[in-house]
């Protein structure tokens, strides 16, 4: 019986640390801020740039003529990728779902650093609607 409770015990205890290594390798911390923050490939004026050339203007925003900006929050990876996409302040009338569909389709940045390693990095960016 003894022997039984140890065997649980050790199985119990690798389930946890299973668990604890792979949530700390998928949830690595997300910063607000780093020493070396991400930037676009190319710099801040080729991402306006993208988004100037891929901007679809909605009919509807365009039928009401809604100008303004769509303020879009993501995570730039330790891989440069762009993920969890939400806007942060919208104007709706389809920008805001543009708006995510730009970010989405964006091409990747350079990840920020903290001590010389990649770290992720939560980013916001207006996304402007001018007719």
């Amino acid at each position: 019986e003894q022997n039984y409770s140890f065997k649980m015990a050790k199985s119990i205890f690798l389930l946890f640390f299973s668990f604890f290594l792979i949530s700390s390798a998928y949830a690595q911390d997300v910063l607000k801020s780093a020493e070396q923050m991400p930037e676009p490939v190319g710099g801040l004026k080729a991402f306006y740039d993208y988004i100037s050339a891929n901007l679809k203007y909605p009919d509807e925003a365009k039928a009401k003529k809604i100008e303004g900006r769509v303020h879009v929050t993501f995570i730039v990876e330790m891989d440069g990728t762009l993920s969890n996409v939400q806007v942060s302040k919208g104007l709706g009338n389809g920008c805001d779902e543009e708006a995510i569909r730009l970010i989405k389709s964006a091409p990747k940045w350079n990840a920020g650093k903290q001590g010389g390693s990649p770290v992720r990095v939560e980013v916001t960016r207006p996304i402007t609607f001018k007719l």
